[in-house]
């Protein structure tokens, strides 16, 4: 390792180390880091913040940016392993949905970050012979994100918005939850299991049909058209391409 890299090694072991630093005007460096890469986690994930409390918060993130610092300059893309870290995190352990609460917050980071697509020419796609409707393979918007919880994590999102009281209209139960943008607001939406799978298989290119069977063949496929109905309307429907027909 050369003298250079000893040094910066060096200066981000203090910064990041539990005790105070030794050395002489680090601490202004250190609470500076530390207050940004809070900053950084209370905006993406205010809901988490808001259940368990600024002081509980403000320990986590410290925690966290010990244990998981910064890989870029950019803080939009700082935060993302905070679920993860909360799962283990042993003062949350008794709070089994924060973790689930978490990575829905980071969904909707993720969904307003992302790139703008063109909407999906509907016109374009309803020309699309009806006996290839099954091979047809729907391309979701760069803002679609999906979450998946055994507990009421849209639940809990929804009642901790800005004017709400946090109290959940539901406190137990999975829920099934898709993330896209319109018009520049983020905005997660509760959907059935066989929607979430079908969503899912589409986002990993599947056809219509595959996704179809993804969602379990029990369902018969009613869903589908007005799933996809929705999801054009909410602009998380991008492109399309079907056999013979290109996109």
């Amino acid at each position: 390792m050369s003298t250079l890299e000893s040094l910066q090694r060096a200066f981000l072991d203090d910064l990041f180390a539990e005790a105070a630093p030794v050395r002489p005007g680090l601490a202004v460096y250190r609470r500076t880091v530390l207050a940004n890469l809070h900053g950084a986690l209370a905006a993406t994930y205010p809901v988490v913040r808001r259940l368990v409390g600024d002081a509980f918060f403000r320990e986590a993130a410290e925690r966290f940016a010990r244990a998981v610092p910064s890989a870029s300059g950019d803080l939009n893309r700082y935060g993302e392993a905070f679920a993860d870290f909360l799962a283990r995190y042993p003062f949350a352990r008794e709070l089994a949905y924060l973790p689930d609460v978490a990575r829905l917050e980071w969904a909707c980071h993720e969904s307003f970050h992302a790139a703008e697509s063109a909407p999906l020419d509907v016109a374009a796609l309803a020309r699309v012979p009806a006996e290839l409707h099954g091979a047809i393979r729907l391309v979701p918007s760069p803002c679609v994100r999906l979450v998946a919880s055994s507990h009421p994590v849209l639940s809990l999102w929804e009642a901790n918005q800005p004017g709400r009281d946090g109290t959940p209209e539901s406190t137990s139960g999975a829920e099934h939850v898709l993330v896209s943008r319109i018009g520049g607001e983020v905005r997660p939406e509760r959907i059935t299991r066989e929607e979430w799978h079908c969503v899912r298989a589409l986002s990993a290119g599947l056809t219509l049909e595959e996704s179809l069977d993804a969602a379990g063949a029990h369902t018969g496929g009613e869903f589908l058209a007005p799933l996809l109905a929705r999801l054009a309307a909410r602009g998380a429907l991008a492109d399309f391409v079907a056999p013979g027909a290109g996109a």
